[in-house]
């Protein structure tokens, strides 16, 4: 099942069907009632807290766990060949049949000619044709086929529409360790694989490494991550805008800020490393000690951030929120919600009942530290208001009927009953938990 952990369709989607009682219309209200009536701030939640700002990984916990993320850090370059599955998963998307094809920007299936075209770009009959290590230079996204044009399952049904572009795979971040398998005929593009997620690279937002490079990132003293969107990290020369979860080595360290080695591409396509300032108020050399106080003044910034799926737009969903927090406590999570349960002592819920699961979520998971998931959604468990369990968690909607969608597409902060009060809500968020995990405890992935 490794194609499962590399090729990655995430869905967001909370489901729940028609319910016989009077319920607040839909179009009566711009959020959800949780919304309203619960604080969006998670510092209000870590200040109720008798232990914010406690450890709550020890040293050689913490350790432990960095370790495994610096291991994580340059894991592709290890590969010689593509994982098992990714081939023919790739490949499936640009040789299906007409009739089953999905659609493309105009909202009519993608046509014989525009795949034939797509299907030559790829050339998949001479995969894998390099093997070579790379850096990422610049945010990219990783699509499941050389295109940026979309590939929409069904424009007429909630759910298979925008912004569910299936060619959409993952986002990768400036200073990503990747390894370049196969080039598509225009070299446009690169099919690549990084340690959590793999795909088709835009090629100018790569460059290949020289062996004092891989060496810089590989065995680097120190780390530094980025704890803020849009920080700037610049030099005489360059002035480029990261996003947290961002992490380059460092390279010097001032009372004011950190000197950290950022790539560039040269004009032959090879990675030249520039020494770029980023200031301490945006970044954190790594790892930043884990506390609740810590992880609710980094997620703070994120609360109301426009819903990405798969990094659309690069924007956030639901498992690419939760990586990029845990990224400064050097916590390497995977990419996909389902990897993501299983990163840490886990405790199961799925033979108890919502009441139960209530209560055992309030006994036993530990405030900015445990993460709930249920099939194709997750969120980091953060308190309680009112004696119920409340997630952090960015959601794109609420399924009100069979046809339509209450469209939340933010991080937001409710309840496991999110949306009970809109017309049609008949099932929770609750009734879908299948598991509690605590990050960085007994990690089996």
């Amino acid at each position: 099942m490794r194609i499962f952990r590399y090729v990655l369709v995430l869905s967001c989607l909370l489901s729940v069907t028609a319910c016989g009682q009077k319920k607040i219309p839909v179009d009566s209200v711009v959020f959800v009632a949780d919304e309203k009536k619960i604080s969006q701030s998670p510092m209000v939640f870590a200040d109720t807290l008798p232990f914010a700002e406690r450890v709550l990984l020890d040293a050689q916990e913490q350790q432990k766990n960095y370790a495994k993320f610096k291991k994580h850090f340059t894991a592709a370059w290890k590969q010689n060949k593509p994982y098992a599955g990714n081939l023919a998963f790739f490949r499936s998307y640009v040789q299906v049949a007409g009739e089953k094809r999905g659609y493309a920007e105009n909202l009519h299936r993608w046509s014989d000619k525009e795949y034939q075209n797509l299907a030559h770009n790829a050339q998949y009959e001479r995969f894998p044709s390099v093997a070579k290590n790379a850096l990422v230079i610049k945010d990219t996204s990783l699509r499941l086929a050389p295109t940026d044009k979309p590939y929409f399952i069904n424009p007429k049904k909630p759910g298979q529409a925008y912004p569910f572009d299936m060619f959409q795979n993952s986002i990768l971040k400036t200073g990503t360790a990747v390894k370049v398998f196969h080039l598509s005929y225009d070299h446009a593009w690169y099919y690549v694989e990084a340690a959590n997620a793999s795909g088709w690279a835009h090629s100018e937002h790569i460059a290949f490494t020289s062996s004092e490079t891989e060496d810089l990132w590989k065995n680097a003293a120190d780390y530094v991550a980025v704890t803020k969107d849009n920080a700037l990290v610049k030099s005489s020369v360059l002035q480029e805008s990261v996003s947290l979860g961002s992490v380059f080595p460092l390279v010097a360290e001032n009372p004011y800020g950190y000197t950290v080695a950022v790539p560039l591409r040269s004009e032959y396509g090879e990675a030249r490393i520039e020494h770029c300032h980023i200031s301490k108020d945006a970044a954190v050399k790594m790892p930043l000690v884990l506390t609740a106080g810590e992880v609710a003044r980094l997620s703070e910034q994120l609360m109301g951030n426009v819903y990405g799926w798969g990094g659309m737009y690069n924007n956030r969903d639901c498992s690419s929120t939760l990586q990029d927090l845990f990224t400064p406590f050097g916590i390497w999570l995977p990419r996909n919600s389902a990897q993501q349960a299983k990163a840490g002592q886990r405790i199961m819920l799925t033979d108890l009942s919502d009441k139960e699961k209530e209560e055992r979520i309030r006994a036993q998971a530990v405030p900015f530290q445990t993460v709930l998931y249920l099939p194709g959604h997750i969120g980091l468990y953060v308190g309680q208001f009112e004696n119920k369990a409340v997630m952090l968690h960015n959601m794109w909607g609420i399924r009100i009927d069979e046809f339509g969608r209450f469209i939340v597409g933010k991080t937001v902060i409710t309840t496991l009953y999110a949306g009970e009060e809109l017309e049609g809500f008949d099932s929770s968020l609750m009734s879908r938990v299948q598991s509690l995990t605590i990050l960085g405890k007994d990690d089996e992935f």
